[in-house]
């Protein structure tokens, strides 16, 4: 949970599990009640908004 709350907006983040694991992108929004985080990655050449769980993202490297 301490790797969880230093996620901000702004922030480029990974997804490390679930259907997007591998995507990277800023973080948008934030709901540290419902453990969720949106991102936007890029999804075959598209931008899309995608929404996953704080657990499953880490800092971009």
């Amino acid at each position: 949970m301490a790797e969880e709350a230093k996620v901000r907006i702004g922030d480029v983040v990974r997804v490390t599990g679930g259907p997007f694991a591998g995507f990277k992108g800023p973080v948008g929004a934030v709901d540290f009640g419902r453990g969720r985080v949106r991102l936007t990655v890029d999804i075959l050449g598209d931008m899309s908004i995608i929404d996953v769980p704080l657990s499953d993202v880490a800092g971009a490297d």
